[in-house]
């Protein structure tokens, strides 16, 4: 079984992989393999760059590439992969066996408040810019990212608006169905 997540920032993409990590699961960050590539290349790790370095990424290596490369690295038999962004990865995942697209979405203020306490490199630090950087990717138009469009490609649909154990049940239940 492979399970992909596409999903707002900071909706809890890693908090459910590193989840069902615990429970034998490999996962891959598509965004970590791109900040990986880009770091190995000395470029500044912001979404705005990541934005570009993908699209320059895509338009050399084909528009899945990423999820190719995922794919291939991964164990086929239960594996979760999540930050998938773009129509083309889902369209190359979609085409293997087992796999399953989860959208995985939250409030934005709650999202809000996981990219500040995270601190990641690259993250958005207020409502105003998490609002622009995700209207950006809403519909292909800004960085060809088309977040609405893999969101209609999910099987699935979770939204982590409690704890973590609410999360952690809603992830079983859909394991468990999945099965």
């Amino acid at each position: 079984m492979i399970i992909g997540i596409v999903g707002s920032i900071a909706s809890g993409k890693d908090t459910v992989a590193d989840y069902l990590k615990e429970k034998g699961f490999q996962a891959v960050s598509l965004s970590d393999m791109l900040r990986e590539i880009m770091k190995q290349e000395n470029i500044e790790i912001t979404i705005p760059n990541m934005t570009e370095y993908g699209n320059k990424l895509r338009n050399s290596k084909g528009n899945g590439f990423l999820a190719q490369k995922a794919y291939e690295s991964i164990n086929k038999d239960k594996a979760i992969l999540t930050s998938i962004r773009q129509v083309g990865e889902v369209e190359f995942l979609k085409s293997k066996p087992d796999f399953y697209l989860i959208k995985l979405d939250a409030p934005i203020e709650d999202r809000l408040k996981r990219l500040v306490k995270r601190d990641r490199d690259g993250d958005v630090k207020n409502l105003e810019e998490l609002k622009v950087i995700e209207a950006k990717q809403a519909d292909g138009k800004g960085g060809d990212m088309n977040m609405n469009k893999c969101f209609e490609m999910a099987d699935y649909t979770i939204i982590n608006d409690g704890n973590f154990e609410d999360l952690y049940k809603k992830v079983d239940e859909l394991i468990a169905k999945l099965k």
